[in-house]
């Protein structure tokens, strides 16, 4: 009801507006057209801007009346007989050179062209000018000029925020040009926290891209797009399973032990990132100091990531097609040794145990010669389950266009990706693992008259994702890669011959198995997004005041379908008493567990959510002489239901001032107070403040102009945030009281007591997030940009649960609620380097490089000092979040002398033998334990990430690519993914042996055994170093010339190739899993080969 009474009021304030609008009144004799302009800049609030800088030299003295006109009239008496000209766009006028109607009649020759951007682009509104004459043009909508020049002239190409370009014309008549943008152009617009500034006016640490270089990427998450390209973004990806490609993202690294992620937001509203289309996609941008996110309150501790989609722009409609098809694999998964060693390692392992060996020598040579494969079978099961390619597709179609009153975008889209597991055909079902989405984003705006606006975003998607059943639970592939990493070579399979599944010893699950007979799940999501604004113009009021008011709705539904079975499984048995026709035993298959097979049993459930949110604005910008001023208001209310929970609620205000003062110093003030329901009454609400500045040195005048330097700028910013994200229990402020019946012994009966799952805490507050930013932003000679920031922050009030209250204390420690008492530290530094040029009309390249260093620690975590006894006597206090700690391994056991005249080492309850490693005893007792366990290496979330792009454009072919890579980051990779019990892979090959050790031979793993033994557990041996170079992204594309695309009705047309995880450099020792994975048994990330074509009509 008050929203629809808020835009209520709007539409009568425009009946108003219309009626007192501000009209022009204006006397002016022989006044300088600058001090004109400064009048009208003052009455109408309308922006000038000058195509060049010394055209105003030209301008006549103007001598006018004007009484009560509007700003059209004004313009159009003023620049009557002046050699200028003028166009007006939304509230600003440019202001370019007339043409020289005397001049013209000179030349002969018409020259044509098109201009575009170094991405290919065309570009509207470039002046185009004969050098040294007032003879010139502008490029329509699609980029085109024509003007009359002689062989010799030179044109002056000219657009604001891109490199003026001179070409002399020779020959020929027709010159195409490709402007190349300005390193940190000034007049640049970025996206902030619920708006634009211009880049010269930021005073926060923000980080942009834009969709050229979003759509180079072939993923299918736009999570994953953004690894490497944004200083101070983390993206890791955990998973490829289509549908389920898990990324992490961080923003400055970890600053809690609670929700890390930073909040997203889709056009000003808070949305997920996973199902955005990447053709809907115009920019993605990261705040990432307190400046720039105090005005997100209790949410803004974690950074904000800001995207904006397409929006209509050109008068003339744009028709855009992309198709593309591409091959997909796994560049790294685990591959089990063969038969032959498998054996040969078995009883290894089986002898360094003290016990009989398995495999006869007979049995080894079978194995090895391969001449009886039914009895003594090699199966390579990474061949039989896994595809050499499974395949994605994707289509997207978008029309964007413009009239006087209307712009509008709508794009369709559609998304494939099949999985890499191998099912069977004849199923009545289908097990395998696939994606199928499809997108739709219209986005509307409507001029309603000259001071009221509106625009309406609707989008939704439909996904459906497929998997096998494969025990159920969230990651199917986990119990899939388990089963297959324990399923040696010797197994036959899959099948025996009437069509059962194989299974091995006490394996009561085989891969094969889960994959195609254990049933399937499926899963449905739909989603309908809406948003709705309105903005008035507020100038009858005072001049530079402004209204919006904007609604969204988002409706979320989840159907999820289980389709289970069970299914017979037997083992292969040789019969000694059953000799084959060439004199060895025969074989026979015996039933397993005694399953038998059923029909599918159908099950699943329905999820739904709402998400609505209220957004109301004021806005209010004046300009007093060379003192630049703005403001913002905004009151915003958020309505989150899931199912028949109660509601998450939030509410808050939030406000901006910013002060600029003659274009080279400016000041900014940000703040939100929020409310959330997290927290009970009287702790609700919290404000959180913050101040930046900057001094654009480049703008002094001892630095204007200047040759080398044309941008330096410095600023910093201070402030507080907060984080109401701290877990997933909810009400933590009331008690958690269950009433529950008691039995007594006799004759006493039953009665109820009251038992105690979690005691209240009603003191339960946000995370408080203090952060310091000091920025600097050099550009050179127009073509070189350098961004470096540092950073740090203390975040305060983290939600713990206490370590030092004793046991004894009436009450287990498991109802006690968690407090405030956690304290980190985070701080480090970001720099960017861009390098842009064009070196003819035909040539450009761009190189971008970006390294983000955070490093954290735990100040205070409340947990018990360990004994003196101890050599590390903290596991998280002084360390990074996620630190690992185990065994430092000293060298391999030698024999039997060396464990004795070595310290005890009765790790995990478990004798030491030869060849298992030697810890170190670093508290000098002369006993390993965990005493001695110390910290190693980093944890799963690396301190540095880096991205370096570079791009080439010569005529009509371009050319991409882009390194990421981590460091300081570390995975604990137990037994290296597989079961030294169940299977073995190479590297088992190179195990401790007496022989080996004698004989100087490498020595790459412990002694292999059947049983439980030290070299188990966490030791230096097993954390590894996952840093790593990737080459993330590939592409080379080509854009047809003109007269080949018009052939079939294109105004482009563009054939491209691309590639996804190409190729990785690392230091693991194996290269059977991927770095970036914390869990080998979870689905491999891909690698994506593809190709697209684009047509624009």
């Amino acid at each position: 009801m008050r929203i629809t009474v808020f835009l209520l009021l709007m539409g009568l304030m425009q009946v108003s507006a219309n009626s007192v609008a501000q009209r022009i009144n204006l006397s002016s004799k022989n006044a300088d057209l600058q001090d004109v302009i400064a009048q009208l800049r003052k009455q109408s609030g309308y922006n000038f801007l000058y195509i060049k800088k010394d055209v105003m030299s030209r301008a006549k003295p103007v001598n006018a009346e004007l009484n009560d006109v509007t700003i059209e009239e004004a313009l159009s008496k003023i620049f009557t007989a002046q050699p200028l000209i003028y166009q007006i766009k939304d509230k600003t006028v440019i202001i370019k050179p007339a043409l020289d109607k005397q001049l013209v009649k000179l030349v002969q020759k018409p020259i044509t062209g098109v201009v575009k951007d170094e991405t290919g682009e065309t570009l509207i509104g470039v002046s185009v000018q004969l050098k040294g004459t007032k003879i010139g043009t502008v490029t329509n909508s699609e980029g085109s000029y024509t003007i009359q020049a002689d062989p010799g002239a030179v044109l002056v190409f000219s657009y604001i925020g891109y490199q003026t370009q001179e070409i002399t014309v020779g020959a020929e008549t027709n010159i195409n040009v490709s402007l190349t943008a300005v390193v940190g152009g000034l007049d640049e617009v970025v996206v902030v926290a619920y708006g634009t500034q211009k880049k010269e006016t930021v005073t926060g640490a923000i980080s942009s891209i834009k969709t050229k270089e979003i759509k180079q990427s072939p993923a299918a998450n736009l999570a994953v797009t953004l690894a490497g390209r944004l200083p101070g973004l983390t993206s890791i990806q955990r998973s490829g399973q289509p549908g389920r490609d898990i990324t992490q993202l961080f923003i400055r690294g970890q600053g809690t032990v609670n929700a890390q992620s930073p909040i997203i937001l889709v056009d000003g509203i808070e949305r997920d990132l996973t199902y955005i289309d990447p053709n809907e996609v115009e920019s993605v941008t990261i705040l990432k100091d307190a400046s720039s996110t105090a005005i997100f309150g209790v949410r803004g501790a974690n950074g904000v990531i800001l995207v904006t989609t397409k929006r209509g722009t050109s008068e003339i409609p744009e028709i855009n097609f992309v198709t593309e098809v591409g091959a997909q694999d796994f560049p790294r998964f685990i591959s089990p040794v063969n038969a032959y060693d498998f054996a040969t390692l078995k009883n290894l392992a089986l002898t360094n145990d003290g016990l009989p060996a398995e495999y006869s020598a007979q049995s080894l040579a079978y194995y090895k010669t391969q001449e009886d494969p039914l009895r003594y079978a090699n199966t390579d099961w990474r061949k039989l389950l896994v595809k050499d390619y499974s395949y994605q597709q994707r289509y997207n179609l978008n029309v964007s266009g413009a009239s006087k009153t209307t712009k509008y975008f709508v794009n369709a889209g559609y998304l494939s990706q099949g999985g890499q597991f191998n099912t069977e055909k004849d199923l009545s079902y289908d097990p395998s693992f696939k994606l199928n989405r499809y997108n739709f984003r219209s986005n509307i705006d409507i001029q309603l008259n000259k001071n009221l606006k509106a625009f309406l975003n609707v989008a939704g998607y439909l996904e459906q994702r497929n998997s096998p059943y494969a025990l159920g639970g969230d990651n199917p592939t986990d119990w899939i890669i388990y089963f297959m990493n324990r399923m040696p070579a010797v197994v036959p399979g899959p099948l025996t011959p009437d069509g059962q599944v194989i299974t091995y010893a006490d394996i009561d699950n085989p891969a094969y198995g889960l994959i195609n007979r254990s049933g399937y799940t499926q899963q449905k999501r739909s989603n309908v997004l809406a948003t709705y604004g309105m903005e008035q113009n507020l100038d009858f009021i005072t001049k530079g005041l402004s209204a919006r008011a904007v609604v969204s709705f988002d409706a979320r539904t989840i159907n999820n379908l289980e389709a289970t079975r069970k299914y017979e499984k037997y083992v292969q048995i040789i019969n000694p008493n059953l000799q084959g026709a060439d004199g060895r035993d025969s074989v026979y298959y015996r039933p397993f567990n005694n399953d038998q097979n059923t029909p599918l049993a159908i099950g699943g459930g329905r999820n739904f959510e709402t998400l609505s949110n209220f957004q109301g604005f004021v806005n209010y910008a004046k300009t007093i002489g060379k003192h630049d001023f703005s403001g913002m208001l905004l009151y915003q209310q958020q309505n989150n239901v899931i199912n028949n929970e109660l509601p998450f609620k939030l509410m808050g205000l939030a406000s901006r001032f910013t002060y600029g003062y003659n274009s080279r110093y400016f000041l900014e003030f940000n703040a939100g107070y929020n409310g959330s329901e997290q927290f009970a009454e009287g702790q609700r609400f919290g404000f959180f403040p913050a101040v930046s500045a900057s001094w654009l040195i480049s703008n002094e005048s001892f630095l204007q102009n200047n040759p080398v330097v044309n941008l330096l700028k410095l600023r910093g910013s201070v402030g507080k945030v907060g984080n109401d994200r701290i877990g997933d229990r909810r009400f933590l402020y009331l008690d958690d009281i269950q009433v529950v019946g008691a039995g007594f012994s006799g004759s006493l009966g039953n009665a109820q007591t009251i038992n105690y799952n979690l005691l209240k805490n009603a003191q339960l507050q946000w995370e408080v997030a203090k952060k310091y930013n000091l920025g600097l932003e050099i550009g050179l000679f127009n073509q070189v940009n350098l961004v470096a920031d540092a950073f740090y922050e203390k975040r305060d009030n983290i939600l713990r649960n206490r370590g030092t209250i004793p046991e004894l204390n009436g009450l287990p420690i498991s109802v006690l609620p968690p407090v405030n008492i956690g304290v980190v530290e985070n701080k480090g530094f970001e720099i960017e380097l861009n390098y842009k040029k064009s070196f003819n009309k035909d040539l450009s390249v761009l190189a971008r490089v970006n390294l983000n260093y955070a490093t954290n620690r735990q100040i205070y975590a409340d947990e018990p000092l360990l004994p003196a006894d101890y050599a590390y006597r903290y596991r998280e206090t002084g360390y990074r979040i996620g630190q690992m700690f185990g065994y430092v391994v000293d060298r391999y056991f030698t024999d039997q002398k060396d464990i004795a005249s070595s310290p005890v080492q009765n790790v995990g309850g478990h004798e030491s033998r030869p060849g298992d490693f030697k810890y170190k005893d670093l508290n000098n007792d002369n006993l390993i334990n965990e005493r001695d366990m110390a910290p190693i290496g980093y944890s799963a979330v690396p301190e540095y990430q880096f991205g370096a792009a570079f791009n080439l454009t010569y005529k009509g072919l371009d050319f991409s690519v882009l390194l990421q890579g981590i460091s300081n980051v570390s995975n604990y990779y137990s037994d290296q993914g597989v079961f030294a019990d169940k299977n073995y892979v190479s590297r088992h090959l190179e195990s401790w042996t007496e022989e080996r050790a004698a004989s100087g031979m490498p020595i790459n793993y412990p002694r292999i055994s059947t049983q439980s033994n030290p070299n188990e557990r966490p030791n230096s041996f097993f954390i590894l170093d996952a840093s790593y170079v990737r080459l993330k992204n590939m592409e080379i594309g080509y854009s047809l010339p003109a007269k080949w695309s018009n052939t079939i009705g294109a105004k482009r047309l563009r054939i491209y190739a691309n590639g996804l995880n190409l190729f990785t450099w690392d230091k693991l020792p194996t290269k059977e899993f991927d770095p970036e994975l914390t869990n080998s048994r979870d689905y491999p990330i891909t690698r994506l080969y593809n190709f697209g074509v684009n047509f624009t009509f």
